[in-house]
């Protein structure tokens, strides 16, 4: 229960700042990602489409269509020249200059998929199935390497590591499960969120710890080596839909139902630097559905239901 003083004290950490705002897409914003030099932002959409945004310009340079359904995720490579956009169906390989397709993946699993997760420099996607399996597949193979099931229900959340040595899985019944890759072999099994959907999962750069949101309030933290709990972060309205790390893992940003984004900082005792009213657009029920970091951590990028794209300056005040 808060006290008087850390409403107060919350209260004030509530940030009014007039972000850049990208419109056009024309369903809800799946995946986001900065280039490293920070001039361009990749936007994924369930309408079937990435964006790649001029933050200079503030304009859209290209429109990657193509996809034969809502895109789940994007990345793009660490030297800007690529990027990987998946489907239910498969991932497109683009080259981010131009614009131009240059390799389609063979076909994931289609209807029975719930959700993608790519990683290892667009080299590796993890598929999430309505039926219950996880299947990981490498670019350019025609059959996934690992196809591991025992899922108590649908696969509804992924999160591949940033050195691509593991993954995470979230089920609609809230079991999250964590794996080793290239084996496969399962780390840890967590009970975490008993009869509620997981929403959303990241692991940490240094891969330590990973950092889950489900349809409850509260965001917790597990250690990737055993699942034990870690942390737990409160002070949320609504259900935390979207996480992100920044590069460095001093920054988490959690994202929630109603449209708001929680700023911590992890280095600091967990702190709570911010919140940001982000996508509520004067009415409730707008969640966040995509975060990512600048790779320098000075901005922060959400998307949501809203179908808006918007750019934030995220300086400690």
């Amino acid at each position: 229960m808060l006290n008087e003083w850390m409403l107060v004290a919350a209260f004030s950490m509530v940030t009014a700042q007039t972000p850049i705002t990208f419109e056009g897409h024309e369903n809800v914003i799946s995946s986001l990602q900065f280039t490293s030099n920070g001039h361009l932002l990749a936007s994924a959409s369930w309408d079937k489409t990435v964006r790649i945004w001029d933050l200079k310009e503030k304009t859209v340079r290209h429109r990657l269509d193509g996809h034969r359904d809502w895109v789940h995720d994007l990345l793009i490579t660490k030297d800007d020249k690529w990027i990987f956009s998946s489907t239910q169906f498969g991932m497109h390989t683009w080259d981010l200059k131009s614009a131009a397709e240059v390799n389609k993946q063979a076909q994931f699993g289609g209807a029975t998929v719930n959700c993608v997760a790519v990683g290892d420099e667009g080299g590796l996607a993890i598929t999430g199935g309505r039926n219950g399996f996880v299947e990981v597949w490498k670019s350019g193979q025609p059959k996934p390497l690992l196809r591991i099931g025992g899922f108590k229900s649908w696969v509804s959340a992924l999160a591949i590591a940033p050195n691509s040595k593991q993954f995470a899985t979230g089920t609609r019944t809230g079991e999250i499960r964590i794996f080793d890759l290239p084996s496969g072999e399962e780390r840890a099994k967590i009970d975490a969120f008993p009869n509620r959907q997981v929403l959303a999962l990241a692991i940490s750069p240094d891969g330590k710890t990973l950092a889950s949101g489900a349809y409850t309030q509260t965001a917790i933290l597990w250690d990737t080596s055993d699942g034990k709990e870690a942390s737990k972060l409160t002070g949320h309205r609504g259900v935390v839909t979207a996480l992100a790390w920044s590069d460095d893992g001093t920054y988490l940003a959690t994202g929630e139902r109603h449209g708001s984004i929680l700023l911590w900082n992890m280095r600091d005792n967990d702190r709570l630097v911010k919140k940001i009213v982000a996508h509520t657009d004067g009415r409730l029920g707008f969640s966040v559905t995509a975060l990512a970091f600048s790779r320098d951590n000075k901005r922060l990028a959400s998307g949501s239901y809203d179908k808006v794209v918007k750019v934030w300056e995220i300086a400690e005040d």
